[in-house]
């Protein structure tokens, strides 16, 4: 494996103090942190000055943070194809104050990269395109404005289909936050194939592994620990980095009782990949 930046979400360490986590995640021998504002009560200003002062100390690099929205339905892909992203435009006006909000915050840390799930995108020409890329790229360019520039995560629709919406939009701040498992998870794609249609405009990878439903595109497969999936990571890392990716692989782990162990057992995992070249 080429030498990548690893770190961890922090959101996969299901501990619900912001500065917490930050301590958490650099205890563990971590580089690097995706972050995330637990809640808008970290938003306060003296909240704000514990984070910034927290990220200084531990001498974690932000990669990237990530801004989630309040009434995404994880329950099934059913209820997240509803509540998704930008696809519901009654819910489209609090996440784009969100984008606006927590945009900005993170921009104050000094964090210059977001991602975000836009929800499941239809293609092009298929019904509700138009309106759903509209907000997407509302919600973008929101974030650019910041001073940041927007990953976004994979998985909910086929790597041809996000590719060609990101060439629609035409955004040069526009990346993509590389996710192989969820590919498995919604059955969307095959992981390995996705990573060389996007590997060109991938900004950063999620190191996350899964087993397929039997029922795929209906019911959700499973995610497992890294290594024990049906993620062949040596192969997708081949082909993101033919595509030129050099950015950082960030660990998510959001399922199972023992997320600690899991993500320290996938660091090794990570770090002990066979070179590529």
């Amino acid at each position: 494996m080429a030498r990548h930046l690893i770190g961890s979400t922090l959101w996969s360490l299901a501990i619900p103090d912001t500065v917490g986590a930050l301590e958490q995640v650099s205890k563990m021998g971590f580089e690097a942190v995706h972050f995330t504002f637990m809640g808008d009560e970290d938003l306060e200003p003296k909240n704000l000055e514990r984070i910034r002062q927290t990220l200084k100390r531990t001498g974690l690099k932000v990669p990237g943070g990530m801004i989630g929205f309040a009434g995404e339905d994880y329950s099934s892909i059913a209820a997240i194809r509803r509540t998704g992203g930008f696809v519901d435009a009654a819910a489209f006006t609090e996440r784009l104050e969100r984008c606006r909000r927590w945009g900005g915050a993170m921009a104050s840390l000094g964090i210059r990269h977001v991602t975000t799930h836009a929800g499941f995108l239809p293609e092009v020409g298929a019904a509700g395109h138009g309106p759903v890329c509209e907000r997407l790229a509302r919600a973008a360019d929101a974030l650019h404005a910041a001073g940041l520039t927007v990953g976004l995560e994979t998985g909910q629709e086929p790597a041809g289909v996000l590719l060609a919406i990101l060439d629609d939009l035409g955004r040069d701040f526009l990346s993509v936050n590389f996710d192989p498992a969820n590919f498995i998870l919604y059955g969307s794609d095959a992981p390995v194939a996705a990573a060389g249609t996007l590997g060109p405009r991938v900004s950063m990878m999620h190191a996350k592994d899964a087993a397929p439903s039997s029922r795929p595109c209906e019911t959700w497969g499973e995610e497992v620990p890294l290594g024990t999936g049906k993620v062949d990571f040596a192969a997708v890392l081949a082909n993101l980095e033919a595509g030129g990716f050099r950015g950082a692989i960030i660990i998510e782990r959001e399922a199972g009782d023992n997320r600690l162990g899991d993500i320290a057992a996938g660091k090794k995992f990570l770090e002990n990949l066979p070179a590529n070249r």
